[in-house]
């Protein structure tokens, strides 16, 4: 009689560590500005730079990765519009080139974004960019029993390499 107290009382819990095991999302959000490649210095339009070299240049880059399981009912991802045009708030147009995807369906597991642009950098200094992205917020929320919502402020993320 006793045996089937333990078992039955190991049952229970287990039900109850199962029922209220929620798992969070597999959220990435990285930002990175780096120094170009000579293969995309070849592609920067350098008219209307004095001497420009590759060193004056930077690419910025933000990935956004989201896995989840079935019990995630809806997600949002909020990307600010025209990241590329607020390099250029700072003094001049400074954007280059770039372009970017989406993969978001509604009926997967998984969300993926990318944006990469390349800029003018010089005269800036890494406290000046990130400046430049502070107003910028990455929003992105999901429904598993209940809303949650994370924030990221790009100027308080960007990692420079």
């Amino acid at each position: 009689m006793r045996q089937h107290m333990y078992v039955l009382f190991a049952c229970m819990l287990l039900s109850l560590v199962a029922c209220t095991n929620i798992q969070d999302p597999n959220l990435s959000v990285e930002v990175h500005i780096s120094k170009l490649t000579k293969k995309e210095f070849r592609m920067v339009g350098t008219k209307g730079f004095d001497h420009p070299t590759i060193n004056d240049f930077r690419k910025f880059t933000l990935d956004v990765n989201m896995e989840h399981t079935d019990e995630i009912t809806s997600r949002t991802i909020r990307i600010p519009n025209g990241l590329e045009e607020v390099i250029n708030t700072i003094d001049r147009e400074r954007y280059s080139y770039g372009g970017g995807f989406e993969q978001d369906n509604k009926g997967e597991n998984f969300a993926k974004y990318r944006q990469e642009f390349v800029f003018y950098s010089k005269g800036l200094s890494e406290s000046d960019m990130k400046k430049a992205f502070d107003p910028a917020v990455i929003r992105v929320s999901w429904v598993e029993q209940k809303t949650v919502t994370k924030e990221f402020v790009i100027g308080d993320i960007i990692q420079f390499n």
